[in-house]
């Protein structure tokens, strides 16, 4: 079975892009929310079929694997991956393979329990499975007592007479791979050189701040105890010294090259840690321009620095910084050109915030998404100024804060149609949405504390990393 993952050209120069697919499987996947998934009708008796497994990213893609299933005897013979699929995309995969055995929605706990049924089957019958499970396995949920028990019966006595199974150097090539490229001995020591060569390319008044925001134990999140060590620094200077390093990390990032001495292809979290940190100490002048300027950038970009955790990172700092007079600028930047116009909904987002926090900036809010969805109307499907998955969010937007006012607005985009109806349905759907009168209560998904930020980052990634 193909690997159907992306494939990146590698650049000249020592230099590395942005996380490899299987990075990616092995980092993020599980972060990722559990969309659709599939199974073969009747596969207990036909005895082999596929099961289909997808995670839905914010934007409206979706990574998913495929595993093939023998139940007799073989257990998982052969899977594959694809990451970043447009939902379409995901549909006609789903089509295309229900052609060899017709396929049937599950719930992930069916499609769970029969992956490691099989698997755990094959086992006792001396069979290992596939070498691609190395990498598959990272779309599924860990193999623990979270998932509920299912019990399926596997087996058939007319296979029983196999042998078993050799032992499969792939395998072996593979976790002899894992055990090279991710070495114990010696790390802490090339980090240090990693982070004081950082450093130095860098003007700050406090250079020990990029050393211990390069830190592997600071990738994903920052502990209160160094929060408050930063936060205590003189507030020009650590706006100061943030700005530095946020420029610098978009700049050598943002064309796809990690240098080296940034990282070995690990995780690092230095732009997303800065950027929440900024929100403490920045202004809405050179602040916002880099906050923006880091919304500008390509998917691979996004996937690397945020992974899902884009909304928390960025929704609060943005919040922070901007001010009443700002609104004009940042409708400016929802009508610019980017290779990923996802990064527009973050803007969206914090609009909406507003309107939720400080009621009598709602006027200008509304007046607000009324031009933004104007604009979406004259420019859709131009991807790179508006795509379908972008108005279905900005509609979610509007039926959140109960704008009835924007429904003929929201009605002419609608008949564009190229509004993703994914996120809030068809257009009566709408309609009915946006009259149903509910207590909006967004403290759960939304805090400007920084304390908090960062403890929702660890409890959000804890256990997926």
């Amino acid at each position: 079975m193909k690997n159907m993952a992306k494939k990146k050209k590698q650049k000249k120069g020592g230099q590395q892009q942005f996380l490899s697919p299987e990075k990616f499987l092995k980092t993020r996947a599980r972060s990722l929310k559990i969309g659709k998934c599939y199974c073969a009708v009747n596969l207990f008796e036909i005895g082999v079929g596929y099961v289909l497994v997808s995670r839905e990213h914010t934007g409206g893609k979706i990574s998913y694997a495929c595993y093939l299933i023998e139940t007799f005897y073989l257990g998982l013979k052969d899977s594959m991956y694809a990451i970043r699929v447009d939902a379409d995309d995901f549909i006609d995969t789903v089509e295309m393979l229900s052609e060899t055995t017709e396929l049937e929605e599950c719930s992930y706990e069916e499609a769970h329990n029969i992956i490691y049924g099989a698997i755990e089957y094959a086992a006792e019958q001396g069979r290992k499975p596939h070498s691609s499970f190395m990498i598959t396995k990272y779309i599924l949920e860990e193999d623990t007592d979270d998932i509920p028990l299912i019990e399926y019966e596997f087996g058939n006595s007319f296979r029983h007479n196999l042998p078993p199974a050799e032992s499969d150097e792939d395998d072996e090539s593979i976790i002899k791979s894992d055990n090279e490229t991710n070495p114990t001995c010696d790390m802490e020591t090339e980090n240090d050189n990693k982070s004081q060569q950082l450093a130095e390319n860098l003007n700050l008044h406090n250079k020990w701040l990029v050393e211990e925001l390069s830190k592997p134990e600071n990738a994903y999140w920052l502990e209160k105890p160094l929060i408050s060590k930063i936060l205590a620094l003189p507030k020009e200077e650590l706006r100061s010294d943030l700005e530095e390093i946020i420029r610098y990390v978009i700049t050598i990032t943002k064309d796809g090259d990690i240098p080296s001495y940034f990282e070995n292809g690990d995780i690092n979290g230095i732009l997303a840690s800065s950027l929440i940190l900024l929100g403490e100490v920045g202004n809405n002048s050179s602040s916002l321009d880099l906050v923006l300027e880091s919304l500008r950038q390509s998917e691979d970009f996004y996937d690397y620095h945020y992974g899902d955790t884009a909304h928390h990172t960025i929704v609060p700092t943005l919040y922070k910084i901007m001010t009443a007079d700002d609104f004009d600028k940042l409708l400016s930047f929802m009508k610019e050109p980017l290779p990923y116009s996802f990064g527009k909904s973050h803007v969206a987002e914090t609009i909406l915030q507003i309107v939720f926090n400080q009621p009598e900036l709602r006027q200008t809010c509304i007046e607000w998404f009324d031009k933004v969805i104007t604009f979406a109307t004259e420019k859709l499907p131009e991807e790179e100024y508006f795509d379908g998955a972008l108005a279905g969010i900005i509609t979610s937007d509007v039926i959140d804060i109960q704008a009835s006012e924007l429904l003929p607005k929201i009605e002419a985009m609608y008949d564009t149609g190229y509004v993703n109806e994914m996120w809030c349905g068809s257009f009566d759907d709408v309609k009915k949405k946006i009259s149903k009168k509910k207590k909006q209560s967004h403290e759960e998904f939304f805090s400007t504390d920084v304390y908090k930020i960062f403890a929702h980052q660890k409890s959000y990634l804890e256990g997926h990393i």
